[in-house]
């Protein structure tokens, strides 16, 4: 039932790189990170041709009628704010990953970066998001006296170093070429559930590892079954693997599920007595959400059934 259009991903990310200049609080660079990895990079392919103007929780083929919005990423969009809105955003990602007051240096955003100004040149070296390891490398550091780190909400377990000896997130000191801080954040997947009150996602759940936010396609589901009918373990177990779609590797998630409902549905039937069936294990594979619908048109859902 969620609109989510990428103008208003995007919204929501500018306001809260403001909110952050203006209170220091990280919990607004977690809102950062968490568009433009999963609401702002979903909204264009993995070839860079074609755009969503909403991003859909779920598509299925099985609607009988037509959306307002087409289900699959077109490549001229008559509404023609939210292509050039997107790449803009994306090509400004780096604006957002480093800020200056007075002589702290605030290290918001982990990625593979160079960062130079008059005063300062950093070296970050990191595979993120996809290994929690991130190492910065002091090459010039007139003016600096304290770099703060950002610690992401999900890193519950993190250790951080200064030239081999264990550091705290905001360190003090007299720096010097060749200085190296590591990071190293534990990434594990995760189930996540919504509120209570967000009533379309009751009993499901949303898998997450790291800042990455994971669905599941059809195409993923042993068996052929129905995304419908796919009900995730409470106590699932995940296995990372890496994986190429279009060219680009990314971390997926391969793992069991369970099969609630093996009786299909038709288009006529609104209603019907529930059928206990014997359970089925079947083997599915999660990937970023922002890779979906880019192997052809499928069934997808991001909320997934929760067996209780």
């Amino acid at each position: 039932a969620a609109h989510n259009e990428i103008c208003a991903q995007i919204g929501m990310m500018l306001f809260s790189w403001r909110m952050f200049q203006t209170t220091g609080n990280g919990k607004y660079i977690d809102n950062i990170e968490n568009e433009l990895y999963n609401g702002i990079l979903s909204g264009i392919s993995l070839d860079g041709k074609d755009f969503f103007y909403t991003e859909a929780l779920r598509r299925t083929k099985e609607f009988p009628y037509a959306m307002r919005w087409p289900k699959h990423r077109q490549h001229y969009i008559s509404c023609f704010c939210c292509p050039p809105n997107t790449l803009r955003t994306l090509c400004e990602a780096q604006e957002y990953a480093y800020a200056m007051s007075g002589n702290t240096l605030y290290v918001n955003l982990y990625g593979q970066n160079s960062l130079k100004t008059k005063d300062i040149e950093i070296e970050q070296t990191t595979n993120y998001p996809w290994d929690g390891n991130v190492r910065l490398t002091i090459k010039k550091a007139k003016k600096l006296s304290t770099v703060k780190l950002h610690k992401p909400d999900w890193a519950d377990k993190y250790s951080v170093k200064v030239n081999g000896e264990p550091a705290d997130l905001d360190i003090s000191r007299k720096w010097s070429k060749g200085d190296v801080i590591e990071i190293d954040f534990e990434l594990r997947p995760r189930l996540i559930e919504a509120n209570p009150l967000v009533e379309e996602a009751k009993n499901q759940v949303a898998v997450m590892r790291g800042p990455i936010v994971y669905c599941l396609e059809g195409q993923d589901v042993e068996g052929g079954y129905r995304i419908h009918d796919i009900a995730i373990p409470s106590d699932a177990q995940f296995t990372a693997r890496q994986m190429t779609i279009s060219g680009h590797e990314m971390t997926v998630l391969d793992g069991e599920a369970i099969v609630i409902n093996q009786e299909k549905w038709d288009n006529q039937t609104l209603y019907r007595e529930m059928r206990p069936s014997a359970e089925k294990i079947v083997k599915i594979r999660l990937i970023p959400y922002y890779a979906w619908d880019n192997r052809g048109i499928d069934d997808m859902s991001l909320w997934l059934n929760l067996a209780q």
